[in-house]
């Protein structure tokens, strides 16, 4: 089987997936009070939570452009707001939630004039977004006391991941381990891969030394993820479910982390039910989850379609400024 083939089969299963996932989930709910809950949604809270969608875009650029600027290479705001929008459009509508990054390295590259180096900018924007998501789901799980603690899976993967940052940390601040690691496992030896390890290197390096971007860029998405959880919490709000602030503040990061694994269409499916699952532990209702991620997500996906506006008005896709 070529790869085309395999990669149309696995789209199929995860799509699969998805809608079975979605009709059990639904064939096990009360359908008509899931209905009555959407149509008597407050239209007022859903559009706040429209404008607090519009900051978080706001603010992911401008971490984006943040990165950018501290290796050296500058960007208007509008050039990067419009790739973001294009981003967003193809993470939604594409078969993985990293689809839209694929956009971002390409238009990062006409500035840096290395995809390696995008790529890796790239990441670390994504690294450090997970990780404030993980710092505000933890910050909950202390504070948030028993009535969230014991929602299946916070301490495991909690734990996993403060390890895995951990991790991260130690090879970020301690230079010279990461090259240890490709002589370990003899990577070096390979010229395709030494080549771009120097250069993701060079940028780590660069980062090391701008420590301050780092930081607002960390403080940034520490701002976005909690967007993220209001956001939801207005949907709550919104749809007139009695879902506690310290509840949302660890169910959606934990959710969020979950949904990532590609076992199903950009997570639909498995969100729904992870968050029916941690719904019920809090006494609440499945149809009040499922009104909860359906709007919640669906909302997200007609405004993403902003970025497929600007990716078809755009009069050259390559119309992109010069490397700095």
């Amino acid at each position: 089987m070529n790869e085309s083939l395999k990669k149309s089969a696995l789209l199929v299963v995860k799509i699969a997936v998805s809608v079975a996932l979605l009709i059990l989930l639904l064939s096990r709910t009360d359908r008509a009070a899931l209905t009555q809950r959407v149509r008597g949604a407050d239209t007022f809270l859903l559009a706040a939570a429209v404008v607090l969608y519009i900051g978080m875009l706001v603010i992911s650029v401008w971490r984006w452009r943040v990165l950018l600027q501290a290796q050296g290479h500058v960007a208007p705001m509008a050039h990067l707001s419009a790739s973001y929008l294009v981003a967003t459009f193809f993470n939604n509508f594409l078969p993985s939630n990293i689809g839209g990054d694929v956009i971002r390295v390409r238009d990062s590259s006409r500035l840096t004039g290395s995809t390696t180096a995008a790529l890796a900018i790239v990441a670390i924007d994504r690294v450090l977004g997970f990780g404030a998501l993980y710092a505000l789901a933890a910050l909950a799980f202390v504070l948030g006391g028993p009535t969230v603690r014991h929602l299946t899976g916070a301490r495991v993967v909690l734990g996993g991941l403060g390890l895995f940052f951990a991790a991260l940390g130690y090879v970020f601040f301690r230079p010279g381990t990461a090259r240890r690691l490709m002589a370990v496992f003899r990577l070096d030896r390979i010229p395709w891969a030494r080549d771009r390890f120097e250069t993701v290197q060079a940028a780590v390096h660069v980062y090391r030394q701008e420590l301050g971007a780092v930081w607002r860029a960390f403080a940034a998405s520490l701002a976005l993820q909690t967007m993220v959880v209001w956001y939801y919490y207005l949907i709550a709000r919104a749809l007139h479910i009695e879902l506690a602030l310290s509840a949302c503040f660890l169910m959606v990061p934990l959710c969020t982390l979950v949904q990532t694994v590609p076992l199903s269409f950009n997570g639909w499916g498995i969100r729904e039910g992870v968050f029916v699952h941690y719904f019920r532990q809090v006494g609440l209702p499945g149809d009040h989850a499922i009104a909860f991620s359906l709007v919640g997500a669906s909302l997200i996906v007609l405004l993403s379609l902003s970025g497929a506006v600007v990716w078809t008005s755009r009069s050259r896709p390559d119309d992109v400024p010069a490397p700095s």
